[in-house]
């Protein structure tokens, strides 16, 4: 059995339709993970099962009058959950028969809904909230009862969660509901314990209790302090042919459940020291335990064995992260030694879990809208999942929680970009947006990642992916002709064979909410040094020049001799009256020959931008490439003149 689908309306961040989407998520069995920004409405998913299905830790979850969509003034005064649960089993069909609901399909399915109504509050009367759980779609089937609740709760890992508490000793400890619920505890209730042959060690955990208990209270400790307690004390209280005496004991009640409130569960202390010491674990560790002790639930018994989990990096460093993320990810797809695979419902801010996590098993949750990133629901294609799995990395799946992303070739992109859009002003950091470096080859697998195959279901995040045009100016003669007739300069095309040709980049991944942009000339250094920025793009590549030469990064006083000689070379250039793509050309040039580092001269002229001395806001988006003026326009939203 496994959750196949939750709907809701109304709830929280999730409306009717009209002002707000209304909630309708289509479930995996094994692995999904909800990504995106906070308050995006991921916990609201995940409340959403807790109320409808409950949680195995048997907490009181209930509705509020906060819990009903609120739009402008307005608050929706009715709201409904709805979960369907399929591929029961014979047994599990038999406990719940009077519940199923019979599909069109022939197939059977345990249909959960949830219908409440908000009472706002009436002369001396409080609000409150009415609700009902049913049975079937839109409630239509009986009111569901205990039967049912007991095989469908969900085990909830909430956020911040204190670990080492959960797994102490204590009333109604998680821990010994775990263990109460474990397959293996069947006859550990009885008490197997003979007094008549007390030497006898008895094999069940009650009976085990007796005897340790029997003994105990043979010890001469023990009975020397009841026996001053009763003789000495408590006999003086009693009125004649009363009888008053006590006896001590580890527990008064010889019953399993009180036994397993007394264990608790912790890590050994590490390497070198006494495994008998107490010491205590990081944070980190601990939740690490305290999932592991879940998972062995999860993995036995006929209930719904799902796992509902929020933010399972907490505490932890990247490197566990990724080893947590394998477990789950190992129990939710497979199933072995008997044990089944649980279904994972799990919300994450960690671009390293992203990183490591099977993107098909994701949903990007944006403003209360889902969006399922798996096969069929995207433009990728089989070899695109396959490539991303193997190189995504922390780095680059942060595009996941962004609101806004770039997708680029190089580093000198990456590098430049973020302090262009700064003295533009159109930070990224204050938009949200993420630029993610793909390399040469990876862009096209990258750009249709937030690209829906339903064309209608556009994803409201604006993507970028920054290209050269790689079509060489004629004035850049020192680069190579090829000798094979390959088209590779200017004059070798038409003004529509290149318009073509940078078509067929964008069309190749343009999509949705995705546009390509595809340099005006050249290259992105090229064009920045044509458009308005040549002193810039020749001071900082004259260093990368200086520093390359080192062969280490220039030290400050190095740094303004060669400010000073780039100056001096950049009134010659001036001088010399060029034209403007021959200008370029020259400061180009020791990039292309590879005098200079592409990555370091995007470091010096960020730097160099930074200082102001070279535009700032309207006037330094006056200097830039068409294309540059086109992304930053799609990235913020807001006009950029072109």
């Amino acid at each position: 059995m496994h959750l196949k689908r939750i709907r809701a309306t109304n709830f929280r961040a999730f409306g009717d339709g009209t002002t707000a989407p209304v909630l309708d998520w289509e479930l995996q069995p094994g692995m999904n993970i909800l990504v995106g920004e906070n308050d995006a409405g991921k916990t609201a998913v995940i409340d959403a099962l807790r109320l409808v299905l409950w949680t195995t830790s048997y907490e009181f979850v209930r509705l509020f009058e906060t819990d009903f969509h609120i739009s402008g003034a307005s608050r929706a005064q009715s709201l409904f959950i709805e979960a369907t649960l399929v591929d029961l089993s014979p047994d599990q069909e038999a406990a719940v028969l009077e519940w199923l609901t019979h599909e069109p399909d022939g197939t059977r399915s345990l249909v959960i809904h949830l219908q409440a109504r908000w009472i706002p509050p009436q002369m001396s009367k409080r609000g409150r909230v009415d609700a009902i759980t049913r049975s079937g779609h839109d409630g239509a089937g009986p009111e569901v009862g205990a039967a049912v609740r007991e095989l469908i709760r969900a085990t909830y890992l909430r956020p911040l969660r204190d670990a080492e508490a959960e797994l102490r000793p204590g009333r109604q400890s998680r821990l010994s509901q775990i263990l109460g619920a474990h397959k293996s505890i069947q006859g550990q209730e009885k008490n197997d314990f003979d007094a008549a042959n007390a030497d006898a060690v008895p094999k069940n955990l009650v009976g085990l209790m007796a005897f340790t208990q029997h003994h105990l209270g043979k010890h001469e400790v023990i009975k020397g302090v009841q026996n001053d307690i009763n003789d000495n004390y408590l006999s003086r209280f009693a009125f004649a042919g009363d009888g008053l005496s006590s006896r001590i004991q580890i527990t008064p009640d010889l019953a399993l459940q009180p036994i397993l409130e007394k264990f608790e569960l912790g890590l050994l202390p590490s390497t070198g020291i006494h495994p008998e010491e107490r010491c205590p674990r990081g944070l980190g560790y601990n939740n690490a335990l305290f999932m592991a002790t879940e998972l062995v639930l999860l993995r036995e018994g006929e209930e719904l064995a799902l796992l509902l989990i929020e933010e399972p990096e907490a505490h932890l460093h990247p490197q566990l992260q990724e080893r947590v993320q394998e477990l789950l990810e190992q129990n939710a797809t497979t199933s072995q030694g008997g044990k089944r695979a649980v279904q994972v419902v799990m919300t994450t801010h960690s671009p390293s879990l992203a990183a490591g996590a099977d993107i098909a098993s994701m949903t990007l949750v944006h403003k209360a809208q889902l969006f399922s990133l798996a096969h069929g629901k995207t433009k990728l294609k089989k070899n695109d999942y396959d490539f991303l799995r193997r190189f995504i990395d922390a780095t680059k799946s942060n595009l996941f929680f962004a609101r806004g992303v770039v997708m680029v070739e190089g580093p000198a992109e990456a590098l430049l970009l973020p302090a262009l859009a700064e003295a533009c002003g159109l930070s990224f950091k204050q938009y949200g947006i993420s630029i993610v470096n793909v390399g040469h080859v990876g862009l096209y697998h990258y750009a249709r990642i937030l690209q829906r195959e339903d064309e209608k279901a556009v994803i409201p995040i604006p993507v970028v992916c920054l290209t050269d045009r790689d079509v060489v100016p004629n004035q850049a003669d020192y680069v190579t002709r090829p000798k094979d007739g390959t088209k590779r300069f200017d004059s070798d095309y038409t003004k529509d064979e290149l318009a073509a040709l940078v078509k067929s980049k964008e069309d190749r991944a343009q999509g949705g909410n995705t546009i390509v942009c595809v340099s005006d000339r050249w290259t992105f250094e090229f064009d920045l040094a044509l458009s308005g920025l040549g002193e810039l793009m020749h001071l900082a590549i004259h260093m990368a020049k200086k520093a390359n030469s080192k062969g280490e990064r220039l030290s400050e006083d190095d740094e303004a001799v060669a400010v000073t000689e780039a100056s001096t070379l950049w009134k010659e250039l001036l001088a010399a009256k060029h034209e403007p793509e021959a200008l370029a050309a020259l400061v180009y040039e020791p990039l292309k020959k590879k005098l200079a580092s592409k990555a370091v001269t995007a470091q010096y002229a960020a730097h160099l931008v930074a200082t102001g001395k070279y535009g700032q806001g309207a006037d330094l988006v006056k200097k830039l490439p068409a294309y540059l003026k086109r992304a930053f326009s799609h990235l913020t939203g807001k006009a950029v003149e072109e």
